[in-house]
């Protein structure tokens, strides 16, 4: 039953991973991490396929090693300044709060995606 449930949730993932390549705001690697944890407990064939497929591997092979391209990341910190713009103007009518703690939480975040994460050169020509 906890197989079924878990290779069940690791598709579930794949799937929502797959679409957050194409939805902006939605996700993809957090998704596809998710799903491998899936099914790494239930299903080695799953997993292997996974890891191993051209298109998604990289996603959990670069977020495994703490990696990531520079236009990876100038895409992830130009789509989280947006967010948090758009986010800020539309809280600045209820006060100054909500908008600071959405700033600071920004700057934590790209502190991370620009100290933490190892930048690498993308793969390919």
């Amino acid at each position: 039953m906890k197989r079924s449930i878990y290779i069940a949730a690791g598709g579930s993932c794949t799937g929502l991973g797959v679409i957050g390549i194409f939805v902006p705001g939605l996700p993809t690697t957090v998704f596809l991490l998710m799903a491998s944890y899936f099914f790494a407990r239930s299903s080695p064939r799953a997993h292997r396929w996974l890891v191993e497929h051209p298109r998604l591997g990289p996603f959990l092979n670069r977020a495994g090693n703490r990696e990531m391209t520079l236009k990876s990341k100038i895409a992830s910190l130009v789509g989280m300044w947006t967010g948090i713009s758009l986010s800020a103007w539309a809280l600045s009518a209820k006060g100054p709060v909500g908008p600071l703690v959405l700033v600071v939480l920004g700057m934590i975040g790209s502190s991370v995606i620009l100290l933490y994460i190892r930048t690498v050169p993308a793969d390919g020509p």
